[in-house]
């Protein structure tokens, strides 16, 4: 008898995505948030991050006078849609009511304090729910690693609470497939009674800025983390 190969990759795949249906027969998945625009694909939200400044070198520095680059990883959690790259088709199989996947990443970016430009990378995972139906889903049935570039230039400038990243590519571990991607981060602001954009406070009223730059739209409360407001960040694929 041959041990099993944890490795083989078909194999991998082929339990992965039986999980994956098994999991979703279960129920559908949730929606994208109400609001995003459309051909969104993926909708991921800033649970943390861990940001430090960095000097010419690269070293990370406290003086804000030898800073000249940003770096910051961040772990955040949403859900693909049906029919994306991280949520094929194939779970409609078994599963005819599936509206979704749940994905988890890990992204780092590094970004000049100049302009707010530089680069943003990654790895990402598709979890389902196991036996365990007390919290949210996490067995992993697919995993990936991410880049891209990535332009924070309006929120730098005070302009604008939106980013953006381009040229973004992308690849499944399990079955070597890539893909393409670009995406726009939604900073949440307060507004003052005088309506003019201030901090976001935990537990207090949010928006994110509308694509017409000058629509308030309300930080729901699935769109929080321990009450903070979150980034969001939509992908398209």
């Amino acid at each position: 008898m041959n041990a099993f190969n944890w490795h083989n990759s078909a194999m991998w795949t082929a339990l992965s995505l039986l999980f994956l249906l098994l999991a979703l027969m279960v129920g559908p998945a949730p929606v994208l948030a109400a609001g995003v625009g459309e051909g969104v694909g993926l909708v991921l939200y800033e649970v943390t991050e861990d940001m430090y400044l960095l000097d010419k070198d690269g070293k990370p520095t406290g003086n804000l006078a030898n800073a000249v680059a940003r770096a910051a990883v961040a772990q955040l959690s949403g859900v693909a849609k049906l029919g994306t790259p991280l949520c094929p088709w194939e779970v409609l199989v078994v599963a005819a009511g599936a509206r979704g996947c749940v994905v988890n990443a890990s992204g780092g970016d590094n970004l000049s304090l100049a302009d707010g430009r530089g680069t943003v990378g990654g790895t990402f995972a598709v979890v389902v729910q196991d036996n365990n139906k007390a919290d949210s889903p996490e067995f992993v049935v697919m995993t990936g690693s991410f880049g891209g570039s990535a332009d924070l230039s309006l929120p730098f400038a005070g302009k604008a609470p939106i980013g953006f990243i381009s040229n973004g590519q992308g690849v499944v571990d399990q079955t070597g497939q890539t893909f393409t991607f670009s995406g726009k981060f939604r900073l949440p602001y307060a507004l003052d009674p005088q309506g003019t954009h201030a901090k976001p406070r935990r537990h207090q009223s949010a928006y994110y800025l509308s694509d017409d730059y000058r629509t308030p739209v309300a930080v729901e409360g699935g769109e929080r983390s321990l009450g903070w407001p979150t980034v969001r960040l939509e992908i398209k694929f």
